[in-house]
């Protein structure tokens, strides 16, 4: 690969302990993310999710894994120097970072705690990586429960300096085509942050039983796969609603779903949308994939599938990111998957895509 900067435009950190023992009101800190040991066995407890077994998973690690999942790391990402020699490693230069925990936060049904959990994570993490704007972007969490407490919540984190925020990627309950959303895009487009949906942020919870125990019934592939798909959902809910149309100004990201599946997905709101026209509304004044190639955005790790779309979909809204450092991404071979993914990709369009178009979005020098 030709010797310039990459860009990951998503990685992940641990949130530190104090995060919740510290920073938040005592009466949530009995119901924050933690480890418990139930009958001798391990569980990751988070609210309103299954727990998650633990113990199993760590017999089964390889040489190779213990570099990933921070489990050679106990400080979860949190320690910049040591964070910035693995970015060395992986030959990576700048970041936009997602939390760990705060993934799950959306699947408590108490908008009151999840606004208390997010404040103490969004301070922290500006915190932490804020002094650092050439190399760290970190998004924010916004719970969505309370539209207007979100609201409030997307102009504070634009006066701390935030570029970027978070929103689960499905609400099942009240999806994104309803209009109470629009003084949220309206908020967004204002302060000019950047709309994520990262996957595995569904506001209800899908992990399936077998997930982490001795035995399965393919309950933890099924997930991962079905999980990832979900980026399609807030891509065409975003267009069909008008949202885009009504928010000329709003750019959103879809992170961690892969995008090989882009291109059906435009290709086919463009169909529909010319074939049923006497159905469809609001009428939209441009074709739907018009609409994603100038707000929309979709990163992939290792997705040769979206590469071969290209003439489609354009490269322009295509994200690289490494997702650091979890075991479906990239890291810490990095360039040698961007090596093997890009084959048959121009330089220009591989230089937008790994660094370029992340540059331009999130602000990097």
């Amino acid at each position: 690969m030709a010797d310039y900067s990459i860009i990951s435009a998503d990685s992940h950190v641990q949130e530190a302990p104090e995060v919740y023992s510290e920073r938040l009101d005592k009466k949530y800190r009995h119901r924050v993310p933690r480890i418990e040991e139930r009958d001798g066995k391990r569980f990751r407890v988070l609210e309103g999710r299954k727990p998650r077994r633990m113990d199993v998973a760590a017999t089964r690690v390889t040489e190779e894994d213990k570099t990933r999942e921070f489990r050679s790391d106990p400080t979860g990402g949190r320690d910049l120097k040591r964070r910035q020699q693995d970015m060395a490693l992986d030959g990576v230069t700048a970041e936009v970072i997602y939390p760990n925990d705060g993934l799950g936060l959306y699947q408590s049904g108490d908008a009151e705690y999840q606004m208390a959990v997010a404040h103490a994570y969004n301070d922290w993490a500006m915190e932490l990586f804020g002094g650092h704007r050439n190399i760290f972007a970190p998004c924010a969490v916004v719970p969505t429960h309370d539209v207007d407490g979100a609201v409030k919540e997307v102009h504070r984190l634009a006066k701390k300096g935030y570029r970027l925020f978070k929103v689960p990627i499905i609400v099942n309950k009240r999806p994104y085509n309803d209009p109470v959303y629009d003084k949220l895009w309206a908020a967004a487009q204002e302060t000019s942050l950047v709309l994520s949906f990262h996957s595995f942020t569904n506001d209800e919870d899908q992990y399936p039983p077998d997930w982490g125990e001795e035995e399965g019934i393919g309950g933890a592939l099924n997930f991962m796969a079905m999980s990832m798909a979900e980026g399609l959902s807030p891509v065409s809910l975003l267009i069909s609603s008008g949202a885009l149309q009504r928010f000329p100004k709003l750019k959103f990201v879809v992170v961690e779903s892969g995008a090989g599946w882009l291109a059906w997905l435009l290709y086919v709101l463009d169909e529909q949308v010319q074939k049923k026209h006497m159905w469809i509304r609001p009428k939209l004044e441009m074709l739907p994939s018009e609409f994603f190639k100038r707000q929309g955005h979709v990163t992939f790790s290792d997705d040769p599938m979206a590469l071969r779309c290209i003439e489609f979909t354009g490269a322009d809204c295509l994200l690289w990111g490494s997702d650091y450092p979890h075991d479906e991404g990239s890291f810490p071979h990095s360039r040698a998957v961007i090596e093997r993914t890009f084959v048959g990709v121009s330089e220009a369009d591989k230089k937008k895509i790994v660094r370029d178009n992340a540059a331009r979005l999130y602000g990097f020098a």
